[in-house]
């Protein structure tokens, strides 16, 4: 055959006179798992009830302070004419250091009569705060009895592949005509229920609760924040929990992106690890407020999984945009000795947070650089050879 006139031998893999040269795998040179382990199969999932079991103990112990505890709402009340700071329970007040019960607060038959106390806070807003506080305790309890169940039968669904006693217990309930699906529906019920109650325990307190003591405003305390914490770990538990069982997710895909977190190494590795502690402090802020910044470290985990571009800019656009609000939230906050504890730990949390963040802008330029120079000098493994087109 006659050659074609004009045409230049053709290299796969090879950058046109136009084109950027660019390395067949970038993930390769930057610290993540070879295409061989991305082809060969994904890390398991089986530890996700384990974990949910393990992180449903620590909701148990939350919903527990937050029932033992008086710190629900904090507000000013008036005595003698001088403004004293109030905790308000589910049950009692605490004022100026005196813990009163509600009884005594909000006399029965009378509740917008001003009892004879040491107080000019009207009988109303005692007699309001000792109904959210019932409500709220008899929703927080119906959560916290089913939330126990669901951590047991939880840990025994996990245990079940690798402890004989636990197998045993799931094989003697299917003897028992319960089947592995309604073993399934049942633990994703306990969780559903604790996480239905929670929702309500927390929306019927914050609804019922008065908006002033008797001067200025009044504001959620720790332990609200403590059962809005569990209520956001049961969410999670629940929804990881309903996709594995009832098989609602990919789960090949999610194990790949296990997988590739599992063998990451150097830069890419400082950054996954990073994003992770992102978040759970984000978690953990929650006791005081929700912060819609822990949505950003998403995009970031979720460039670092498909090398998608979009996401690393979208990434670092919204990061870029709220270093300035960090900087003046930082600098505008009260000295900590004015703080109480619930905001002085907030506070503690978001600086980790901050210094993380710039942590993290840093790695991404540094993982970027190298995956530039990898893709301007390719190593011999990544040479092929030259095909010829005809």
């Amino acid at each position: 055959r006659a050659p074609v006139v004009g045409l230049r031998p053709l290299v796969l893999g090879s950058a046109g006179p136009f084109e950027r040269p660019m390395a067949p795998s970038t993930k390769l040179r930057t610290g993540a798992r070879s295409d061989e382990v991305a082809e060969g199969g994904s890390a398991s999932l089986d530890f996700v009830p384990l974990a949910c079991a393990g992180t449903g103990l620590l909701c148990i112990l939350f919903v527990t302070i937050s029932l033992g505890t008086h710190e629900w709402v904090q507000g000013t009340v008036l005595q003698n004419g001088q403004p004293v700071e109030a905790f308000v329970g589910l049950g009692s007040v605490t004022m100026g250091g005196v813990k009163s019960s509600f009884s005594k607060l909000c006399p029965k038959g009378t509740k917008h009569a001003i009892p004879p106390h040491f107080t000019t806070t009207p009988a109303a807003v005692w007699c309001k705060c000792e109904a959210a506080g019932t409500v709220g305790a008899w929703l927080l309890w119906l959560a916290y009895l089913p939330l126990w169940a669901a951590v047991v039968f939880t840990a025994i669904e996990g245990l079940a592949g690798v402890a004989p006693q636990a197998k045993g217990f799931k094989a003697q309930l299917v003897g028992m005509g319960l089947s592995q699906r309604v073993q399934n529906l049942g633990l994703i019920g306990c969780w559903a229920f604790s996480w239905l109650c929670l929702f309500l325990g927390l929306l019927a307190y914050a609804g019922s609760a008065p908006d002033t003591l008797g001067w200025g405003t009044v504001n959620f305390e720790a332990s609200f924040g403590l059962a809005r914490l569990s209520f956001l770990i049961v969410t999670i538990c629940t929804a990881v929990l309903t996709a594995k069982l009832l098989r609602l997710w990919q789960e090949e895909q999610f194990g790949e992106a296990l997988g590739d977190f599992l063998e990451s190494r150097g830069v890419r590795r400082g950054l996954y690890l990073l994003l992770f502690a992102q978040l759970v402090l984000f978690l953990l802020v929650s006791i005081a407020n929700l912060e819609w910044q822990a949505l950003i470290p998403l995009f970031a985990l979720y460039y670092l999984d498909t090398d998608k571009a979009n996401f690393l800019v979208l990434y670092v656009t919204l990061s870029a945009m709220t270093l300035l609000f960090d900087m003046m939230r930082l600098t505008g906050e009260p000295r900590w000795a004015y703080m109480d504890g619930k905001d002085a730990f907030a506070e503690a949390v978001y600086v980790v947070i901050f210094f993380i963040k710039l942590a993290v802008l840093g790695l991404l330029g540094a993982l970027k650089r190298e995956e530039n120079k990898a893709s301007q000098y390719p190593t011999a493994a990544d040479a092929r050879e030259p095909e010829i087109a005809e």
